[in-house]
C-alpha cells in the first residue's frame, strides 16, 4: 500500500481534485490528512467547522483514494493555550513554554486532556463510519522535539501519585531507591522531587529511572485514552501512531500494545548509514513483531538535517523497496507538495512548490507500477535476534560511567555488523519468546530479570546460542547495584564471572587476542572475566590484566552461552560471526544490502558506484528477466530481486 501525506488546508480548495487525480496517476491509493488541523476543525472552543474536511475527504474518495485520519492533538490551537495557560508544558530548565511550534502542551494537564478527548470524540463521531476512512493515526510523533518529560506542577503531582501506586508505601519506596544515601528518605509523598529540580551532586539514579518510566506511562495513557474513544466510534478502523526518528523518551514497545499497527517516520538523511535505516525499520517491526507502516517517507531533500544533501536519481525508489523488504506493509511519502509557509519551507515533496512533479513523484510512480506486477515481497523468518529494552537504555543514559558509552550506538553497531555480512536480524523486546532463533544477542542488559534469566537457560539448553555483552545484569529493576557476582544470576549459565571493569579513556584502549586471530584494539569498556567452567575464546593482551579472559563460551544442553567482556567493535564482531554463523556470512561490497527472500535474494546498492556482487549459483532478476551466474551487477542506487534458477554451494 503506497500513499502520501496531504494537507488540503494548505492549498486552495479548487486545487484538491487535481491533486487527487495526480495521486492516483502516480499509483498511490491512501492519503493521511488532518493531524495538524485542530485550529481549522475547532476555530473556537466548542465551535466546530467540518465542512472543509467533509469536502476534502469526498474529493479524495471520489478519486478512489482511501483515508488515514490523524487526531490533531499534537498542535493545540492558540485559543486553548490562551484560555488555559497552565496547559503549556514546562521544560527541564523550569521555564513554561509559549504557544507556537508543536507539542507545546503538558500530557497530564486536565484541560488539555479534556479538550483533546473532546476533539477526538467529535472527529470520530463524524467520520468513524465513513466508507473511505480506513485508519486513524493517534496524535503525531509523541515526545518529538524532546517533549516527553514535562516538569510542571501537574506532572509533579502526577509523578508522586504514580510512585504511590507503584510502591504502595514510603517504606517500600525508600528501600527500593536506597534513599538512606545522602539522607534522602521521604516520609510524605509530596516530598518526592522531580529530577529537574536543581540539586548538588545530582539526583538519585533510582528516582531518575522512575521518572522516565512515569513520563513514558503518561504518554501510553494518552494513547490509550484516544484508543478507547476510537474503538467506540470507529470500531472497524485500523488504529496506529507514528514514531519519530531517534525518539526514545517513550517505551514504544508498550505504546505498540495499545494500537493495531505501529508506524514510523523514515528520513534516511537523518541517519549516518543505510544500515542505520535498516536498523530503524527492524526496530519498528520488533515493537509488535509484525509488519509496520512507514507513515512518512522522505521523498527528496529535507529541511532539518545539518547539511541536507541531494537525493540522487533512484534513491527514493530504493528507499521505498528497502522499507517494504524490511516488512513495511504500507508506505506514505512525505509530503505531497512542498509547503510555501511555516517551519518546513525547505522540505521537498512529490510536487515542488510550483506544483510540478519532482523526481520523487516519478520514482514513486515507478515503484507503484512495479509493485503491481511483482506481488508480495515475502521474507523468511530471521534466525538471529537482537534484544532491546528502553529501561536498559534509560539506565545507561542516567549513569553511563563513560562519556561515550551509548546504548543505542551499541545496538546499532551490533546490527550494522550483521547487516554488512548479509545476516538477517530481528530486533525484539527483552522477554520476547526466542523460539526459532539460532542466535540471540543481548546487548548490555543492565537490569536484572530473574524470569528472563530462566528463559535464557531454557533457550540455551534447547540448542540456542546466547551472546551476552559487557554490562549485563548489574542492577535491579529500581536501578540499585546487585550484591551478587556479575552478571547477577547468570554465572552458572556462562560458566564465568566478571571480576573487574574499566571505562577506558579515549587514548588508552585495551586489546584482545585469541588462538587464531591477531590482536584487536578495544575502546570504551572492558571487563575481565574469571572462567569457572567456560572455554576462553579471547583474552586481553595489555596491562596488568594481560592473559585474563575477555570472551568465554559455556556449552549447556545442546546450546551455548557466550559472555563478551570487551566492547564489541566492528573488527571483533566480523570475526565472531564467522565463528557463530559461518554459513550465514557473505562477502559484500561496502554499501550493499543483502536481504533473503522466500525464493532468493534482494540486493540493494546504496552507493553512487556500480558494483558486482558474487552469489554462488544462477539467478534471474524479477525486474528485467535477466539471468546471472555467480556475479550480479548493481547500478548506483538500484536493486535486484533475484530468484534462484539453480544453486551451487
Amino acid at each position: 500500500m503506497l500513499g502520501v501525506c496531504y494537507y488540503p488546508e494548505h492549498w486552495p480548495e479548487e486545487r484538491w481534485a487535481l491533486d487527487a487525480r495526480l495521486m492516483r496517476e502516480a499509483g498511490l491509493d491512501v492519503v493521511r490528512i488532518g493531524e495538524f488541523a485542530w485550529s481549522k476543525m475547532e476555530p473556537q472552543e466548542g465551535q466546530y467547522d467540518w465542512g472543509w474536511l467533509d469536502r476534502a475527504i469526498e474529493t479524495l474518495a471520489a478519486a478512489g483514494l482511501r483515508i488515514i485520519l490523524g487526531t490533531p492533538t499534537a498542535t493545540p490551537p492558540a485559543w486553548l493555550t490562551e484560555r488555559y495557560p497552565e496547559a503549556l508544558r514546562v521544560g527541564a530548565d523550569g521555564r513554561r513554554w509559549g504557544h507556537g511550534g508543536r507539542r507545546h502542551t503538558c500530557p497530564t494537564n486536565p484541560s488539555y486532556r479534556e479538550l483533546g478527548a473532546r476533539i477526538v470524540s467529535a472527529m470520530s463521531e463524524r467520520y468513524g463510519g465513513h466508507a473511505a476512512v480506513i485508519a486513524w493515526q493517534i496524535d503525531n510523533e509523541l515526545s518529538n522535539h524532546s517533549t516527553g518529560r514535562c516538569v510542571c506542577d501537574s506532572c509533579r503531582a502526577a509523578f508522586q501519585a504514580w510512585c504511590c501506586e507503584r510502591y504502595g508505601t514510603l517504606e517500600t519506596l525508600n528501600a527500593a531507591w536506597g534513599s538512606v544515601f545522602w539522607s534522602q528518605s521521604y516520609n510524605a509523598w509530596t516530598q518526592i522531587p522531580l529530577p529537574s529540580d536543581p540539586v548538588g551532586g545530582g539526583h538519585n539514579p533510582s528516582l531518575q529511572l522512575a521518572y522516565r518510566r512515569f513520563a513514558s506511562d503518561v504518554h501510553v495513557d494518552l494513547v490509550r485514552s484516544q484508543v478507547a474513544i476510537l474503538r467506540t466510534n470507529a470500531p472497524d478502523h485500523i488504529l496506529t501512531t507514528n514514531v519519530a526518528v531517534m525518539d526514545d523518551e517513550i517505551d514504544w514497545h508498550t505504546v505498540a500494545e495499545e494500537v493495531d499497527i505501529i508506524s514510523w517516520d523514515n528520513y534516511p538523511h537523518g541517519f549516518a548509514t543505510p544500515s542505520e535505516v535498516a536498523f530503524r525499520h527492524q526496530l519498528q517491526r520488533g515493537f509488535k513483531r509484525q509488519p509496520f507502516w512507514v507513515m512518512e517517507q522522505q521523498a527528496g531533500p529535507i529541511n532539518w538535517t545539518a547539511y541536507n544533501p541531494p537525493t540522487p536519481p533512484g534513491q527514493v525508489r530504493l528507499w521505498t523497496y528497502q522499507a517494504l523488504l524490511h516488512d513495511a506493509s504500507a508506505l506514505l511519502y512525505f509530503r505531497w507538495r512542498a509547503c510555501r509557509f511555516g517551519q518546513e519551507q525547505y522540505h521537498s515533496g512529490l510536487l515542488n512548490h510550483a506544483a510540478r512533479p519532482a523526481r520523487g513523484y516519478t520514482e514513486a510512480q515507478q515503484a507503484a507500477a512495479e509493485l503491481d506486477q511483482l506481488g508480495p515481497l515475502e521474507r523468511p523468518a530471521a534466525r538471529v535476534a537482537l534484544l532491546c529494552s528502553f529501561d536498559d537504555a534509560w539506565t545507561h543514559q542516567i549513569d553511563p560511567h563513560h562519556r561515550d558509552f551509548d546504548y543505542w550506538n551499541l545496538l546499532r553497531g551490533l546490527y550494522a555488523s550483521l547487516w554488512e555480512c548479509g545476516i538477517a536480524c530481528d530486533i525484539v523486546r527483552r522477554r520476547a519468546p526466542l523460539d526459532g532463533y539460532q542466535l540471540v544477542v543481548a546487548p548490555a542488559p543492565v537490569l536484572i530479570d530473574e524470569r528472563e534469566a530462566q528463559s535464557w537457560r531454557d533457550y540455551v539448553r534447547a540448542g540456542g546460542t546466547l551472546l551476552l555483552t559487557c554490562r549485563s545484569f548489574v542492577k535491579d529493576q529500581d536501578n540499585l547495584w546487585t550484591d551478587q557476582l556479575l552478571p547477577a544470576g547468570l554465572t552458572d549459565l556462562i560458566g564465568a564471572e566478571a571480576v573487574e571493569w574499566f571505562a577506558l579513556p579515549p587514548d588508552v584502549p585495551t586489546a584482545v587476542s585469541g588462538a587464531a586471530n591477531q590482536s584487536m584494539e578495544i575502546p570504551l569498556w572492558a571487563e575481565t572475566l574469571r572462567s569457572n567452567t567456560a572455554e576462553v575464546l579471547l583474552h586481553y593482551t595489555r596491562d596488568y590484566y594481560a592473559g585474563q579472559a575477555a570472551l568465554t563460551r559455556q556449552k549447556r544442553g545442546s546450546g551455548q552461552a557466550l559472555y563478551l567482556g570487551a566492547y564489541p567493535t566492528a573488527e571483533l564482531l566480523a570475526w565472531l560471526w564467522t565463528q557463530l554463523l559461518p554459513e550465514e556470512v557473505h562477502d559484500l561490497p561496502s554499501g550493499v544490502e543483502l536481504l533473503p527472500l522466500q525464493t532468493g535474494w534482494a540486493l540493494l546498492n546504496h552507493t553512487a558506484a556500480a558494483l558486482q556482487v558474487t552469489l554462488p549459483g544462477r539467478w534471474r532478476d524479477r525486474f528485467s528477466g535477466e539471468t546471472f551466474t555467480l556475479s550480479a551487477p548493481l547500478e548506483p542506487f538500484n536493486l535486484r530481486l533475484l530468484e534462484a534458477v539453480d544453486r551451487e554451494g
